[in-house]
């Protein structure tokens, strides 16, 4: 991560994006730019220009003074940071312009654990639709929350699967290395809930052998990534409650998970995995796209 772009929120009173992001740069290196929206609608001033453009200069002028006062309780001076104000209603979108112009290796911002059909937040449009990785950390975390997990799709014979998976795991090995901590992989073994009502398969058994077919790859990764046995967590049952449960289990400090950035229709209906995760998390989660 060369550079994180933080993104700051007035509401809420811990800024855990900010001292996230900071503890981030100590441990990577990686240069910072953290940035505070503000917006707010004039046409209720007088039609005079220049009115309006003092009452938007003093606004500024306030959320940059806010701005500074939480850089400075932060104690971030050893880092080489940047902060500024802007002026947008619509913050994924300047976010997204941003990382268009810039090389940006994360986005860092507080998650917002809520969505409805006719309304989405400032979140799914990042992970949706930002080109650079998304980190939507969590403001009441476990304690002692300690190894990074990656999550990963291990049955896809997909090309452009096996790609999100090295790219998943790579980010997560490096993070792990930079924080100190374990590195750990999970995978769901999703099987129809509808066939097995049927009892057209038996779920155990399906389970059992898929989970066998993929032995030989569990191995595989294990030898790349120098894991353990132990550090690779196979389980039945749709990600979006495989991956926060196996999170829990371990105490994961965050998950690192590939999202196909589907939009429109598409994306509210189907939704992403790294979208219905975050419903069920209690951790920091790092969304990561195909590459391009």
């Amino acid at each position: 991560m060369d550079k994180l772009l933080i993104i700051m929120d007035p509401q809420h009173k811990d800024q855990t994006a900010l001292t996230r992001g900071v503890e981030l740069a100590r441990a990577t290196g990686a240069s910072v730019e953290v940035v505070a929206f503000v917006h707010d609608y004039l046409d209720a001033l007088p039609g005079d220009p220049e009115v309006q453009n003092r009452a938007k200069k003093a606004l500024m002028d306030h959320r940059q003074k806010w701005l500074e006062q939480m850089l400075a309780l932060a104690d971030c001076n050893d880092l080489k940071i940047s902060a500024r104000t802007v002026w947008e209603k619509q913050i994924h979108l300047w976010v997204i312009a941003q990382c268009q112009k810039e090389k940006i290796g994360a986005v860092v911002k507080t998650g917002n654990r809520s969505e409805t059909f006719l309304y989405t937040p400032t979140d799914w449009h990042l992970l949706r639709e930002c080109p650079a990785p998304v980190m939507l950390v969590a403001e009441q975390k476990w304690n002692k929350a300690r190894p990074i997990l990656a999550a990963v799709d291990l049955s896809s014979d997909k090309t452009v699967k096996k790609a999100l998976n090295n790219r998943i795991i790579d980010q997560a090995w490096h993070l792990a290395k930079a924080l100190g901590t374990e590195l750990h992989l999970v995978h769901a073994l999703h099987t129809s809930v509808i066939l097995a009502d049927l009892d057209i398969i038996d779920p155990v058994a399906h389970a059992r052998k898929r989970e066998a077919a993929l032995k030989p790859h569990i191995e595989h990764l294990c030898n790349t990534w120098h894991l353990a046995p132990e550090q690779v967590h196979i389980a039945s049952g749709p990600a979006q409650k495989v991956i926060p449960s196996v999170a829990n289990k371990i105490k994961a400090d965050m998950i690192v998970i590939g999202t196909t950035g589907k939009t429109g229709l598409a994306a509210r209906v189907i939704g992403n995995t790294a979208e219905k995760v975050l419903t069920h998390l209690r951790t920091d989660l790092l969304a990561i796209k195909p590459a391009e």
